[in-house]
């Protein structure tokens, strides 16, 4: 994730860059002129744009880290027996049929055991 939002960003500059020393061209007969007053608003619409995008970025990867670190209750009940055993793990440990526990089991289910998510707030 972090990857995605280091590429966006090195995109975004290149492109600022690229549009930036585009426009230059070598004068080879200076001219005098008289003053012109520029107008910054498009250059704070730039970067007012990528500060936008970065905040998004960041706000993005929170969440989506907050998700992965929800703690989860897991029970897991073995079909032949009916024992019934309880583990809590984060949400991003839960991979297909297997799992690690916060205590650091990996607990990997077998076909004839039920799983119950229960989330907690």
């Amino acid at each position: 994730m972090l990857t995605k939002i280091l590429f966006t960003a090195l995109v975004i500059v290149a492109v600022y860059l690229f549009y930036r020393h585009r426009g230059r061209a070598p004068v080879k007969v200076k001219e005098v002129k008289a003053p012109v007053e520029q107008s910054n608003i498009g250059r704070f619409a730039a970067y007012g744009f990528i500060a936008a995008l970065l905040l998004v970025s960041v706000i993005i990867y929170y969440f989506h880290w907050q998700e992965a670190h929800r703690i989860v209750t897991i029970r897991v009940i073995d079909g032949n027996s009916s024992n019934v055993t309880v583990y809590k793990a984060y949400q991003k440990s839960i991979k297909g049929n297997r799992f690690e526990s916060l205590d650091g089991k990996t607990v990997v289910l077998g076909e004839s055991e039920r799983v119950e998510f229960i989330e907690e707030e």
